[in-house]
């Protein structure tokens, strides 16, 4: 014999520590029995919430349209073809009474809702007021100002001109 046997399947390795007893090649096999059990509930779960989900939509469309809700267990097809499958089929519906017909969707009234409390509203408004108090936005071009200040004879001419254009520096 030489020195590679390779006549033993298990290179060498015994029959318990090469696998060939069968037991370590199951576990793997058991795994993926178990992993492919698991793929199948979740895909027929899957298939139950997305048929619910479909079943509600038609049902808030057949209600928001006048017609029963009971209605969407007739309807078998994709809510996309709800309206070809209502004037063909929607003379033989039952009708909601007039006070219970759906509006569709109802958007909200008024302002949208803020996330700032009331408190921190106040307190915003007061930093913009303290902010723009006695300050008037600058008037005329940067050009002119620059004229405006060259033109000024007296500090008190020059700290007008500056606080007609937005400066809080006391300059007298």
């Amino acid at each position: 014999m030489s020195e590679y046997d390779f006549e033993d399947e298990g290179f060498g390795l015994s029959a318990e520590e090469s696998g060939q007893n069968g037991k370590q090649g199951n576990g793997l096999r058991q795994y993926l029995d178990e992993i492919s059990t698991q793929l199948k509930e979740m895909r027929a779960e899957n298939a139950a919430l997305k048929a619910e989900k479909t079943r509600a939509d038609v049902e808030n469309t057949l209600k928001a349209k006048g017609y029963a809700p009971a209605a969407a267990g007739l309807f078998t097809g994709t809510p996309d073809k709800l309206d070809d499958w209502l004037a063909a089929n929607g003379g033989a519906l039952a009708k909601l009474p007039e006070g219970e017909q759906g509006q569709g969707e109802v958007t909200p009234q008024g302002p949208p809702a803020t996330t700032v409390s009331a408190t921190d509203q106040a307190q915003m408004q007061r930093m913009q007021e303290a902010g723009t108090q006695g300050v008037l936005p600058p008037q005329g071009s940067e050009a002119e100002l620059a004229q405006a200040l060259k033109n000024a004879r007296t500090p008190q001419e020059f700290a007008e001109i500056m606080r007609a254009n937005g400066s809080q520096h006391n300059w007298t």
